[in-house]
């Protein structure tokens, strides 16, 4: 699991553009970095539920990482396999991504384990004698006196504890570089974030995101690594979803992750299962469990350099789209809620030509995130539902009979499905809508003019 951090070294930064620079955009596949996440110091998430096994992410995903460098060596004998660590020893990411370009790397696989924040619980566990004081006064004026009597009374004793997560499964991630423009207008604006392993390396030092060798970066990896890393991202989440682990497909990070932009090849990162929940912790704990994972990751390599080299062979730039590939290209556009299923649950006719629309998480706020489009353009992403709204001003096309407006669930949450409350305000008027929207069905409410 990642945690956010605004600071990385300029000494990286100048080595991954130099290396950026003069590289070519290899055909093939024949050294492999495999990254164990966290590690040392760094103990990355931990099974720290009622139940649990009070596992560390930074042990688990090195044994998943072994597993997966040996099945990578039988799978492909003529292609060399490089860990960044094969013992429990702490290294920062820019350290990470120096050891894969430094041994010039054609793949960067990156294992983690992901996790929520857990509820606490509380339940009784006996009683207990408390003093308390009954409190009586006499006289008046300057002759008021207090008088306090002691008394006890038995009172319930409770215990606290925390609630493992409901969220299972395994998921694909990438750099966010789907939207470079996007994002070099954040690095100029100083806006942008780079998210790094933990929050533990105070010798990491802040630094000026105009700058404009980060801008390099996020073009040079949108430009020559993104689409390739789709593809590895694909073939790994096929072949995960046919084991029986649940498939959670691909996702970008809006912020960039910086083991996946900092190395000079595709890259995808791995959140293999969650830590915080029962299920998933015990398989990612057990030998069956990290080797039908480490298996399924080296099958989707095997599957992506034939791929690769075949378009080789073929005279193909290595870049054309198979059709497998397709839905999930289309999945990772901003059209990607086309590939749900509607379930329209409010229609709502206003009296004006503009109105404003409040997001809240609805009931308990459990770490919903949704995107949301309207007549076909995005108006947000991945933007986490809480108590405070999230608001924005919408009008209405006269040019449609109704217009459209998709709640799409990039998660459900501690407690699914993913739901939302949705006020909408046209003048005095006042609307409540209730959303519930998972991963088949987008939550959908049309608008039209009175």
């Amino acid at each position: 699991m990642l945690e956010k951090k605004i600071c990385v070294p300029l000494l990286c930064l100048f080595s991954f553009l130099s290396v950026s620079l003069s590289a070519q955009n290899s055909k093939s596949v024949k050294t492999i970095i495999v990254d164990a996440g966290h590690g040392g110091k760094d103990y990355g998430a931990r099974g720290a539920y009622e139940g649990g096994l009070g596992s560390n992410e930074k042990d688990i995903t090195l044994e998943i990482s072994l597993k997966l460098v040996e099945e990578l060596k039988k799978q492909l004998p003529d292609v060399k396999i490089v860990p960044t660590r094969t013992t429990d020893i702490y290294q920062s990411p820019p350290e990470k991504a120096d050891i894969a370009n430094n041994n010039k790397g054609d793949l960067f696989v990156c294992i983690h384990a992901d996790a929520v924040a857990l509820k606490t619980g509380r339940r009784q566990v006996g009683y207990h004698q408390e003093t308390r004081y009954k409190v009586k006064y006499t006289g008046k004026g300057k002759k008021k006196k207090k008088t306090s009597t002691p008394y006890t009374v038995t009172v319930p004793t409770y215990e606290y504890y925390k609630i493992g997560s409901q969220r299972a499964g395994t998921s694909v991630w990438l750099f966010a570089a789907h939207k470079t423009s996007e994002k070099i207008k954040a690095l100029m604006k100083n806006e942008e974030e780079i998210q790094l392993e933990s929050d533990i390396d105070s010798t990491l030092n802040s630094i000026d995101f105009s700058a404009p060798e980060y801008r390099m970066m996020a073009k040079v990896h949108a430009d020559r690594y993104q689409q390739k890393s789709i593809k590895l991202a694909t073939f790994v989440d096929d072949e995960i979803a046919k084991t029986d682990r649940p498939a959670l497909g691909i996702n970008q990070r809006q912020k960039g992750i910086w083991v996946l932009q900092a190395t000079n090849m595709p890259a995808i990162l791995v959140e293999t299962g969650f830590i915080t929940n029962h299920g998933d912790e015990r398989y990612l704990n057990s030998e069956k469990g990290q080797q039908e994972l480490a298996e399924s990751i080296a099958t989707a390599v095997k599957r992506y350099k034939e791929q690769l080299e075949s378009s080789k062979s073929n005279g193909s730039n290595g870049n054309e789209i198979k059709p497998e590939e397709k839905k999930v290209l289309e999945e990772a556009s901003t059209q990607k809620y086309v590939q749900r299923e509607e379930n329209v649950l409010k229609r709502i006719n206003v009296s004006q030509p503009n109105f404003k629309v409040e997001l809240y998480d609805d009931g308990d706020v459990d770490g919903d995130i949704v995107s949301v489009y309207y007549n076909g353009s995005m108006l947000l992403e991945n933007k986490k539902l809480t108590d405070k709204a999230l608001a924005f001003n919408l009008n209405i096309d006269p040019s449609k009979a109704e217009n459209e407006l998709v709640i799409y669930a990039e998660n459900e949450g501690d407690i699914p499905p993913n739901t939302a409350l949705m006020i909408v305000t046209e003048g005095n008027n006042r609307t409540e809508v209730r959303i519930s929207a998972d991963s088949k069905k987008n939550g959908v409410i049309l608008f039209s003019k009175k």
